[in-house]
């Protein structure tokens, strides 16, 4: 109920107050969706029209969904558990009458499931079912509605808003992004997001990312102020004088969506603030933006020319891989941009990943193919794919160790992995040669073991994937490849409740063969041969350099922290 309707068990619009611990539901502010009005069940509708309003009303946010309800018998009322999350279906299902009007057989195509904690499960598959249909008072209704809600495609992206659910990474130092949607007036939404905060992480992310507000939870009712939040806790036990810095930010960033100044924050009545600034009681997101899970600072991307290791300010890398005799193939840069690690091409074919500092590089693994570098969530690793089979992790100092992928067998060979600089998720292009499809996933660290677990393949249209980069945390940019003339470059939400939306190629002289992406920074390709820059995604595209041809792998540096001195930096 939370997740699907908005109705959060705490009130949201009135003074705070003490919830006991048996809480009854409560109607939000606002009773109303004014987007349905017209749907009301009319005398005489046939039994087709009766099933086709009811899968419209199911995206209506009132309570104990009263529009849907309407188009249901009493019995069909009673035995209506509404809150097993939703169906998510294509538009326009397939509806049959049968036993004049006793049946509507429904053919319908699943996109994917709405989770009762409001996280968004894709998968197609067939999603038939058999309305039975009762006369009451001479009007035809559904006696037998489906455990949960049946919502078309076009009325989720209209009803629904995705809302970001901030957790820890694997080092508290970073906050996550786990993405929930929810049908709520608006007035609602603060009072959701903190009580999914209390009932954690969704189940695709519940092993890769961390928490440091287990076992707290809502006391009082969370308050809204012209110009902050206020949030009410208790279950700290003994340590009641303050919340850890990961606390505090998975709180002011998770409510700094709903377009408050700040967040104060109060622990069994009594307003906390961090043991390194005691005096700052109103928390912003500027003080906690060293958490970010897209700080980037940097001015230049990098790539291959001509077997040397280049900057887009058009100056080689310092070293022998700033040389073309390196014969350097892809490259891969560091979080604190100090390490490089490139794929080096052997004079017999074979190729060896060099990681180190830009005058001390030293050959770690070799393969016949290895694919691009991309760097863990720190600075400490970087991993790479070798022979389409094994993806290992490479730290600066240590033994090498495989990573564990449940199920690469069926998954067929990698071409290409990048690690998000969250470092909590991955992406992958993987498939039998020629059907290569986009895969993103979740990274597991238990035990001293790593592994890539929950994979899920994401929307690209028709053509193989040939390549991937993270934009941001929760996005991609895709590298489809048609045939030799015809490829294309999609922008893609990783949640999956949405395809890839097409990058504009205007001003590209060829098809694009590589992508580089970050947040806040020109998108990177190369095209007949030449690195390419465009600012946005539907924006015309420049030469990034003026030097010639023979480029390649272009490649933006992981995650790195702000810059010391820049923003207050929370004790560890």
């Amino acid at each position: 109920m939370l997740a699907l309707t908005g109705c959060a068990n705490i009130p949201s619009s009135s003074r705070p107050q003490v919830i006991p611990e048996s809480v009854p539901a409560s109607p939000p502010a606002r009773d109303d969706d004014l987007r349905y009005d017209e749907l009301v069940p009319q005398n005489g509708d046939a039994p087709g029209e009766i099933v086709r309003d009811y899968l419209r009303a199911s995206g209506s946010y009132e309570r104990v969904h009263a529009r849907a309800r309407a188009y249901l018998t009493p019995s069909g009322n009673d035995d209506w558990e509404d809150i097993q999350g939703a169906a998510i279906l294509e538009d326009a299902p397939y509806l049959d009458v049968r036993s004049n009007g006793a049946i509507v057989q429904m053919t319908a195509q699943q996109r994917g499931r709405l989770s009762e904690d409001g996280s968004y499960v894709p998968g197609k598959a067939p999603f038939p079912y058999t309305f039975r249909m009762k006369k009451v008072e001479g009007n035809w209704r559904i006696d037998n509605p489906p455990d949960g809600l049946l919502i078309e495609a076009g009325t989720f992206g209209a009803a629904y808003r995705p809302y970001e659910v901030y957790f820890l990474d694997s080092t508290r130092t970073r906050v996550v992004p786990d993405v929930r949607w929810y049908a709520a007036a608006y007035d609602t939404v603060p009072n959701l997001l903190v009580r999914a905060l209390e009932h954690g992480p969704s189940q695709w992310l519940k092993e890769a990312v961390l928490s440091d507000l287990e076992g707290i939870t809502p006391q009082n009712n969370v308050e809204q102020e012209s110009d902050r939040i206020k949030v009410y806790l208790t279950g700290l036990g003994d340590q009641t004088d303050t919340l850890t810095a990961g606390g505090f930010a998975q709180l002011v960033w998770t409510l700094n969506q709903v377009g408050v100044g700040g967040v104060e924050i109060y622990v069994d009545g009594r307003l906390v603030a961090p043991r390194s600034a005691p005096q700052r009681t109103l928390q912003q997101l500027n003080d906690w933006r060293v958490f970010s899970p897209d700080g980037l600072f940097v001015s230049a991307g990098y790539f291959v020319r001509s077997g040397a290791v280049w900057t887009t300010k058009d100056t080689p890398v310092a070293g022998p891989a700033g040389r073309s005799a390196f014969r350097a193939v892809s490259v891969g840069v560091s979080t604190d941009q100090r390490v490089i690690a490139v794929v080096r091409k052997s004079a017999d074919g074979t190729v060896a990943l060099y990681v180190g500092g830009p005058g001390a590089l030293r050959s770690t693994v070799a393969g016949s193919s290895l694919t691009r570098p991309t760097w863990g969530g720190g600075s400490g690793e970087v991993w790479t794919v070798r022979d389409g089979s094994e993806v290992l992790l490479v730290p600066l100092n240590g033994q090498v160790a495989r990573v564990q992928v449940p199920g690469l067998g069926a998954l067929g060979a990698i071409r290409a992995l990048r690690l998000s600089r969250d470092g909590a998720r991955v992406a992958l292009v993987a498939g039998p040669r020629g059907r290569e499809e986009l895969w993103v996933g979740v990274v597991v660290r238990q035990n001293g073991r790593t592994r890539l677990d929950g994979l899920r393949p994401l929307e690209v249209g028709e053509s193989p994937v040939s390549d991937v980069s993270w934009s941001d945390s929760l996005g991609v940019v895709a590298l489809a490849r048609g045939g030799q003339q015809d490829s294309s470059l999609y922008a893609v939400d990783i949640h999956g409740a949405s395809a890839g939306r097409l990058v504009a190629t205007a001003g590209l002289p060829g098809p694009p063969t590589a992508v580089a992406a970050g947040p806040a920074l020109p998108l990177l390709t190369v095209a007949a041969g030449t690195l390419w820059q465009t600012p946005a995604v539907d924006q015309a595209w420049t030469r990034a350099s003026e030097r010639g041809r023979g480029e390649s792998a272009p490649a933006y540096p992981g995650w790195r922290r702000h810059p010391a001195g820049s923003v207050h930096r929370p004790p560890p």
